[in-house]
Order: structure tokens, then C-alpha cells, then sequence
């Protein structure tokens, strides 16, 4: 109770660290096993593709490859002044949608739609919509696991509710109409993938392809499962080592003004188990209570952030899992990390003879090699003071700035990861991507467009020096000016030779001139190519190379493309495009994830200022006690309270700026480490991004925590009295 303030602060920390480890830690592996259970028993494709002429005899080909096909129908359909609805047919064998609220379809009048878009439009169940000129009933909200992240394009990055969604409705209703397109589904076992192709290719040509794991509709959400488990495994650990140290610090101080009783008891025969047991009490009440706080708070909050990002990523909540092993970890972590070093602590005092505890110990000042490279003699008594102070006290000063680091990381967290999004999109997404429509035919065309630029794209497997990746490699003409790529000195690349984006470059450790082979996901065909330039892009796993050596190796017809990329929309027959991409619904699904993204940055940089400002309060706070002697003693001589503090505490500020300013560094190398790890199996690179406002934002947050705890430490620092070091000097 005499040291309350500091006590409870460190099992503030150790309730944290155990309400953020076992919430993130169990949402996630709830995530994971909520999708698991999700993919097999709704059967999510393993690949899906689209043939030039549609399947003739789709039963026989499952027979004689040893897959599981299906036959789709989608018709995008506009909704509201802005917004576009995808509809597609209730599926029978593979992507089976499951019911998130409601009931199931039961006429051609129902429909059933995803909450994120029901939602964004103020969709209720049982309300009709009108599509296409008919009249459909809500029966209710569904997911579907090839649609678990709703985009409109599958190597899309950013999902937006206001102007892309999903609906289910009978096959009968979409068969009827005419807008509609065919594309399969198909869930492989062993080797009836090349099987597939193979006989798809003697039959007909396929025009576009797509693997579950290049699906950023399916793929996404795994690697945002994995940041979530990360964070969740790696930030407690940090707030733990801090919060245990602290605890180790004021029970050393604690111990230091018992010698004599320690000594005393000892002497009179106490065994040596019972005065360890006392100190391991005061760990053992603070792990214990602390941890089973905090993990009760994490139970409390996991169920409404398992919601939170069921809601996002339209996953049903099939079962919650506590996952005992994360719970005995939650519960039993702080203590076997505590337990070992206090036994270590205590044993150690022991060891000192009792003559000596009852003596106080032997006090010894020594002037350390550090102290004597200052030469103290010919500066005034306040620098003198202050350089001693922090010379004689180096471990002090060190976990001070161990603290601050950690404090800064998670300050500058949310932070970085709005920069690099904001980065990524409004600067790097703008700069490559110069056009706003992009149309994808069904066949190879020769006819020149009536607006627009052209170009070919495929999927390939790439061979490189990690093993095999899936890349999309575009032809283009060496004018092409809708795509624009720079090197990362800023010089402008144009499409005469073959450019690879750094993502891809990153993911695959290939180089400017290295050699590479690819294979034609569509035709199975192969060829060699040779990297001449890395491009500054980050977004998807991208090569581009001139489109009549494109056409040459892929054995295209000369002069043909497959895609056509125009600044204002074309009007073209609907039976020849594949699909269609606006680029400005990109944009706008960036600002839409960035508003909830803001209120996360604000959240974790309050969590971090708390943290700071408990480090920094009760460092100072145990200072300040250390010190009481020479306090009292300054107030004796007519030192002004003021001084006082300038000299005894008031040298920390510089610390804490030189801690932010070693945290920033580590901050980046942090992220980017945290950011290539979840990303790795998705084909996108976030680089790593830190601008000078968000860095000034964080250090008024950081000055301000350590003046916050001056002015909490005030009170401590004016109460001590003359008296004590009169005292102390009678004795």
C-alpha cells in the first residue's frame, strides 16, 4: 500500500499485455477456424476460369479429369445511382453460400444479399428490391467462400460496400436473362488440374484462369488473420518484459530498505524458503491477479472483435473456440516469467552475510571508467550533478530508454500503417495506373478500338530462385501511355523492354538481368524471358514486355490484344467482354477502409501514450525516492524546488527524445518485417512509409506523456521534508 501508485501501475501493464494477447490471439485462431470449417463444408473452389465457347458436356469432363465442376451464372446489375450488385446462381456443388441471418431462398421472387453491402445501403430482410425490372424479396444475408472479401475484380485489394456487393438467387432466374456471363468453378483432387486443362484446351481455348491462392476475394483474408495472431503473440511479450522489469526494480529498491530486518531475521534463525516465499508473494499476487484480469477482459472483448472482423471479411460465426492453450498461456505467462528472476533476486541478497544486511549492507560508491572520461572539476555543480547522476546510474537510463523505444514502436504503428496504405494507392496505385476502364475480351481481337489503348494480359507461373509464383505478364505498345512505370531512381521505363513490379521482384529475390521461365496458365506454353528493369509498383505480381514480342512467344496472332484501357467508358458488344474494371471504385473503397482505419491509429497511439506514461512515471517516481536523502538535503541548503527538479529529473526529457528518435528506425524495420510477413502469401507489397506529420504528432504525444508524469510525480517530489535528511544525519 505505501507504494500503490507504482504497483498498480506495473499490473496495469501485465493486464494489458494479457487482455491484448489472448483477445488477438484467440479472434484469430478463431478466424482461422471459423474459415477452415467455412471452406470444406461450403466447398470453396480451388480454381475458377472462363472458355471462349461455353462447356458442352460438363458431367463428362468431371468424369474424365476427376473434378468437380460447376457451371456459374453472374449478371452485374446497377444498384442505386453508383453503386453495382452482382448477382449470381445458388450453386449445387461447389461455393455453397451458407444463410449469416434469415432464411433460405425458397421461390425465383427471393434474393439473398451480403451484409456489408445490405448494410451500406440500409438493406433490411424482408424489403424488395427491384433488379434488372424485377421485383425480388430479402429473404436474408449470406456469405459465400469465394466472395469471403467482396471485390468486383479478383486481383483487386480493397473492398467497398457502397459500390460493390453480391446477392444469391435461384439458377432458373439468371439462366433467363440476358446480360448474364458463364464462367466454372472447379474443385481439383491429385493431378485432374492439368488433366483439366489439357482436355479444355483440345475442346476449346481458355480465356482467363484464376487459382484459389491468386484470389484476392479468398486469399486476402488469411493474411490479414496472420497480422492479427502476430501482433496479438509479439506486442504482450514486449509489455510483459517492460512490466517485469519494473517489478523487479521496485522490489530490489523494497528489499534494499530491509536489509535490516532481512538480516535480523536471518541471524535469528528464519529459514532462507520462508523470507524467499515472502518476496515471491508480491510477484506471484501481481502475475497472478494481473493475468487473470486481463484474460478475462480478453475473453470479454473477443467475441465483439471476432464479430468486428467476421462483419468485414462476411464470414459466418459457425463456433467460438476459448483455445485453452492460448488461455493457460494468457493465465500462466506473466508468472513463469516473474517467478524465476524474483527466486534469482532474492537469492542473491541472501547471499550477503547477516552481520552485513543488519549493517544496511555495505554501501559503495565507485567512480567508473565512464565518470572519469568527463572532466568535472572546471564545470558548475548542477552539470556536474547531472552527469554523475546519469553515469552512476546507466541501467536506469537504459531501461528508460527501452521503454520509450517500445512506447515510440507503438505510437508510430498505426501510424506507419496509414502512411504506407495512403502511399500505396494515393501515390504509387495513381501514378502506374493511368486510365479509368479497362475492358477484358473473351478472344483475342485484331480490329483497331474506336478510343483507348491496347494491350494482352495472362496469368504465367514464374520459375525463379525461391520456387514457383503466379504472375500476370502484359504485352504492351512501347507509346502506351495508360500504364506508367519508373525505376526507383525516378527514371521513366518504357515498354520496349521487360519490366518486372518490386512486389514480384521482392517475393521471388529476382534481379535486374536475371533470367527467368514462364508458362502460359491458358495454354500451357513456355518461354524464357529476361528481367531488364524493376519497377517502382507494388500491386499484384506484375511483368510487362512489348506486345509483339508478347504475341510472338505466346503464339497470338500478330498484332492482336485482349484488353483495352480507356479514360472514358466504351460501348462494346456485352458478349465479348469477360470483365470490366473502374479504377476510381478502387479509390473510393481506399477512403471507405481508411475511416476505420483512423479510429484504429487513434486507439493504438492512446494505448501507447498509457504505456509511456506509466514507464516514465514510475521511473521517475523510483528516482525520486532513490534520492529523497540528497532532495531533502538540497531543500536544507535553500536550493528552490524548481532547481531541484532540473537537476534530478529534469535531465530525463533528453533521453526520452533520444528513445523516439532511436524508435523511429525500429519502428520501420519492425513493420516492414510485420508487413512481409502477412503478406507473403498474397500478391501484393506494402512498402514501409513515414511521413514528417505523423512523426511530429508522435512526439508531442511522447513529450506530453513525460510531462504528464512530472506533474504526477510533482506532489511526490515537493512532500519530502527538510527533516529527513536532519534525520537521517542524527542517526
Amino acid at each position: 500500500m505505501e507504494k500503490k501508485a507504482q504497483f498498480l501501475s506495473a499490473w496495469l501493464l501485465i493486464v494489458i499485455s494479457s487482455t491484448v494477447f489472448y483477445s488477438f490471439t484467440a479472434a484469430g485462431a478463431n478466424l482461422i477456424d471459423n474459415l477452415n470449417i467455412f471452406f470444406s463444408e461450403n466447398k470453396v473452389e480451388d480454381a475458377q476460369f472462363i472458355t471462349q465457347e461455353p462447356l458442352k458436356d460438363v458431367e463428362g469432363i468431371e468424369n474424365a479429369t476427376g473434378t468437380e465442376l460447376e457451371e456459374r451464372y453472374l449478371s452485374d446489375v446497377p444498384y442505386g445511382s453508383d453503386a453495382t450488385l452482382r448477382v449470381l446462381d445458388a450453386t449445387q456443388d461447389v461455393n455453397l453460400y451458407s444463410i449469416v441471418e434469415g432464411e433460405r431462398l425458397s421461390s425465383d421472387q427471393d434474393i439473398m444479399v451480403d451484409k456489408g453491402f445490405a448494410g451500406a445501403h440500409d438493406i433490411s430482410i424482408g424489403e424488395d428490391v427491384q433488379l434488372n425490372g424485377r421485383t425480388f424479396r430479402v429473404s436474408g444475408f449470406m456469405a459465400i467462400p469465394d466472395y469471403i472479401y467482396p471485390l468486383k475484380d479478383e486481383s483487386g485489394f480493397l473492398k467497398n460496400p457502397d459500390a460493390f456487393g453480391v446477392a444469391v438467387v435461384n439458377q432458373d432466374v439468371l439462366e433467363k436473362w440476358e446480360t448474364q456471363h458463364v464462367y466454372y468453378s472447379v474443385r481439383f483432387s491429385g493431378e485432374s488440374r492439368d488433366e483439366l486443362k489439357k482436355q479444355l484446351n483440345q475442346t476449346t481455348q481458355i480465356i482467363k484462369w484464376t487459382d484459389k491462392k491468386d484470389n484476392n476475394r479468398i486469399s486476402f483474408i488469411k493474411g490479414d488473420i496472420a497480422g492479427v495472431k502476430k501482433m496479438g503473440e509479439f506486442l504482450p511479450i514486449g509489455i510483459l518484459l517492460i512490466s517485469m522489469v519494473i517489478i523487479l526494480i521496485l522490489l530490489w529498491r523494497l528489499m534494499k530498505k530491509e536489509y535490516v530486518q532481512i538480516g535480523t531475521l536471518y541471524a535469528l534463525g528464519l529459514r532462507k524458503g520462508e523470507i524467499i516465499r515472502h518476496y515471491l508473494s508480491y510477484t506471484g499476487l501481481l502475475a497472478v491477479s494481473g493475468s487473470f484480469a486481463g484474460t478475462l477482459l480478453g475473453w470479454a472483448l473477443l467475441h465483439p472483435l471476432l464479430s468486428t472482423f467476421a462483419a468485414y471479411y462476411n464470414l459466418p460465426v459457425l463456433e467460438v473456440d476459448p483455445h485453452g492453450a492460448y488461455l493457460l498461456t494468457s493465465l500462466l505467462l506473466p508468472l513463469v516469467l516473474f517467478i524465476p528472476l524474483t527466486y534469482y533476486l532474492v537469492q542473491r541478497v541472501l547471499k550477503i552475510p547477516p552481520v552485513s544486511l543488519i549493517k544496511g549492507g555495505e554501501l559503495k560508491v565507485k567512480v567508473s571508467r565512464m565518470e572519469r572520461l568527463f572532466k568535472l572539476k572546471k564545470i558548475t555543480f548542477k552539470r556536474k550533478f547531472v552527469i554523475r547522476e546519469i553515469v552512476r546510474n546507466v541501467p536506469r537510463v537504459l531501461f528508460l530508454l527501452t521503454g520509450v523505444v517500445f512506447a515510440t514502436v507503438l505510437l508510430l504503428f498505426g501510424f506507419v500503417t496509414k502512411n504506407s496504405m495512403e502511399y500505396l494507392v494515393s501515390d504509387n496505385f495513381k501514378q502506374v495506373y493511368n486510365y479509368e476502364y479497362s475492358y477484358l475480351f473473351n478472344a483475342p481481337q485484331t480490329s483497331p478500338p474506336e478510343s483507348g489503348q491496347v494491350g494482352s494480359t495472362a496469368p504465367f507461373t514464374i520459375e525463379g530462385k525461391t520456387g514457383e509464383e503466379m504472375a500476370t505478364i502484359t504485352g504492351l505498345k512501347a507509346e502506351n501511355t495508360a500504364i506508367q512505370l519508373k525505376d526507383s531512381k525516378g527514371n521513366r521505363l518504357t515498354f520496349t523492354s521487360v519490366i518486372m513490379n518490386q512486389s514480384l521482384s521482392d517475393k521471388m529475390g529476382i534481379e535486374e538481368g536475371d533470367t527467368i521461365e514462364v508458362t502460359n496458365e491458358l495454354s500451357g506454353r513456355s518461354f524464357e524471358v529476361t528481367v531488364d528493369h524493376i519497377a517502382e509498383s507494388y500491386l499484384g505480381n506484375m511483368i510487362y514486355m512489348p506486345l509483339k514480342e508478347y504475341n510472338q512467344l505466346n503464339g497470338y496472332p500478330a498484332g492482336s490484344f485482349t484488353e483495352i484501357y480507356s479514360n472514358k467508358e466504351l460501348t462494346m458488344p456485352e458478349e465479348n467482354i469477360v470483365a470490366t474494371t473502374k479504377l476510381s471504385e478502387t479509390v473510393s473503397g481506399f477512403k471507405e477502409m481508411i475511416k476505420p482505419l483512423n479510429y484504429g491509429v487513434a486507439a493504438i497511439a492512446f494505448v501507447g501514450a498509457i504505456i509511456a506514461v506509466v514507464i516514465i512515471y514510475i521511473l521517475i517516481s523510483l528516482l525520486i525516492e532513490e534520492n529523497s536523502f540528497k532532495i531533502s538535503l538540497m531543500k536544507v541548503i535553500g536550493y528552490p524546488e524548481k532547481s531541484i527538479a532540473g537537476m534530478m529529473i529534469g535531465y530525463n526529457r533528453w533521453f526520452i527524445i533520444l528513445g523516439f528518435l532511436i524508435g523511429i528506425p525500429v519502428t520501420l524495420l519492425s513493420i516492414s518485417s510485420f508487413m512481409n510477413s502477412i503478406t507473403a502469401e498474397m500478391n501484393v507489397t506494402i512498402p514501409v512509409q513515414l511521413d514528417w506529420m505523423s512523426v511530429l504528432i508522435c512526439f508531442v504525444i511522447m513529450m506530453a506523456s513525460y510531462y504528464v508524469s512530472l506533474w504526477l510525480n510533482r506532489r511526490k517530489l515537493n512532500g519530502i521534508s527538510m527533516t529527513e535528511a536532519i534525520n537521517r544525519s542524527t542517526e
